[in-house]
């Protein structure tokens, strides 16, 4: 099992101070986060709202790298049609050489319709458009010399000057909504990085996408049971889950201002099984239960709807020594 931090970086004109001293208290919480031992640090690609205020993540997660050691750095997720591959290539390839082989590249075709109007970009065709930018990136990355002719993009035997630290194949991770994506994913060989908060209605109804994942995976011929990575919303306090106002306020400020097609209040939250909020016991259970359905690398959502930074930190400590070490991990059944 492995356990990283995540951010949306969704900014409050009327809470924050500046988006510059919001930056500093994003790699702030990286850097505890490695002192902590967390795995990695995952930093989401949003644009003209400040539903996220990180509008490129290779320039956050570079200054991350220039503060730590240890901690893996992803974009969660890069989102590939609005980008030239080539250019992504090499922006992704200089992180990794930055951090000294810690890059894991989390990819995906985007979603937010206010996105793709903003880029003069029709949302219909996203998925052939990152498929296209897909191949050319990856073909870029492993040094190859790439000539390529689409209505997309083309390239004429253009080869990087900047590659991956020591020339390794970086991880990558494909971001999914759906079921039947989550099985073509897995057949391709990829990792898949989900949210069950905008994708299922409770938590248990994600096994079967997992389960298609892995389905997928076994008719790869690849070794091993490839890679379910889920995002959630965590807190602990000393208070149980009816009682902890603090998270509800936040997660409420976070839920309400923010662009998911529907907004579930934190008592609904809590009933389907979408953030862990409470005791340290509670926020086991509810851990546990996301793992449960085929998880095994987690990403904790710690701080959103303006929570304070102290709080947020306070927290992923009590996460880290009183709910972790009591977490099982998914035993992947054999086809």
């Amino acid at each position: 099992m492995k356990f990283s931090i995540f951010s949306v970086s969704d900014y409050y004109e009327d809470e924050h101070d500046d988006p510059s001293s919001f930056y500093r208290d994003q790699i702030d919480i990286a850097v505890f986060a490695e002192q902590l031992g967390f795995h990695g640090y995952f930093a989401a690609e949003h644009h003209f709202h400040p539903y996220g205020l990180v509008p490129d993540p290779a320039l956050l997660l570079s200054s991350i790298a220039a503060k730590t050691e240890t901690l893996k750095l992803d974009p969660a997720v890069s989102i590939l049609p609005f980008h030239n591959p080539l250019r992504a290539a090499e922006q992704w390839s200089m992180v990794d050489q930055l951090s000294q082989g810690r890059l894991i590249l989390g990819v995906g075709s985007g979603y937010l319709h206010h996105e793709f109007e903003g880029f003069g970009m029709s949302p219909a065709t996203k998925r052939d458009h990152f498929d296209d930018a897909l191949e050319v990136l990856e073909k870029a990355m492993a040094g190859k010399r790439v000539t390529h002719q689409s209505k997309y993009f083309q390239a004429k035997k253009v080869r990087l000057n900047i590659l991956p630290y020591k020339k390794r194949k970086v991880e990558i991770k494909i971001a999914i909504l759906a079921e039947l994506a989550s099985y073509h994913v897995g057949k391709r060989g990829y990792g898949i990085m989900t949210i069950p908060y905008a994708t299922v209605e409770k938590v248990d109804d994600a096994t079967p996408l997992y389960a298609s994942y892995r389905k997928g995976w076994d008719e790869s011929g690849l070794d091993g049971n490839g890679d379910v990575i889920a995002a959630m919303h965590a807190h602990v306090s000393d208070y149980s889950s009816e009682r902890n106002e603090l998270n509800k306020r936040h997660i409420e400020k976070y839920v309400y201002s923010r662009l998911y097609a529907r907004h579930s209040d934190y008592n609904e939250c809590l009933e389907r099984g979408v953030i862990a909020s409470g005791t340290p016991d509670e926020v086991t259970d509810q851990l546990q239960r996301l793992i449960n359905t085929g998880v095994d690398h987690v990403m904790l959502l710690v701080g959103y709807g303006a929570m304070p930074q102290e709080e947020i930190k306070i927290s992923m400590e009590r996460l880290k020594n009183e709910v972790i070490p009591n977490l099982t991990p998914y035993k992947t059944p054999r086809v």
